[in-house]
């Protein structure tokens, strides 16, 4: 039999997400569409969507309104919850808010997320 060759695996090998995050602390307020809002603190942000904490209950695969992304109000859809965060898609995003949020990420520090077990 033959062995295997060892093979090792960067930081960037383990993360999965299609765009790079960064971090960024901002309120924002999301929006249900059954009218009901909530409060909330952004901890990272990418082209495609961010995550943000708050104490409201969302479902996954909910649509909702975030605001202000850019200064701008966006469409997503909630992905994924740990705890009280929540991971947001962009939805339908203009390319002027694409491009707004490429210039804001320019000044921000890339966010890691620790590998899962």
């Amino acid at each position: 039999m033959s062995e295997e060759p060892e093979v090792s695996i960067t930081l960037d090998q383990v993360e999965r997400r299609r765009h790079k995050r960064y971090r960024i602390k901002e309120r924002l307020l999301i929006r249900r569409n059954n009218g009901q809002s909530y409060r909330a603190l952004t901890s990272e942000i990418s082209i495609s969507g961010l995550s943000a904490s708050t104490d409201g209950i969302l479902g996954i695969d909910e649509d909702v309104h975030l605001s202000p992304v850019v200064g701008e109000q966006v469409s997503a859809i909630v992905r994924r919850k740990v705890g009280t965060t929540y991971g947001f898609e962009f939805t339908n995003v203009p390319d002027k808010v694409v491009a707004d949020i490429h210039i804001l990420c320019r000044g921000l520090v890339p966010f890691r997320s620790l590998p899962e077990d």
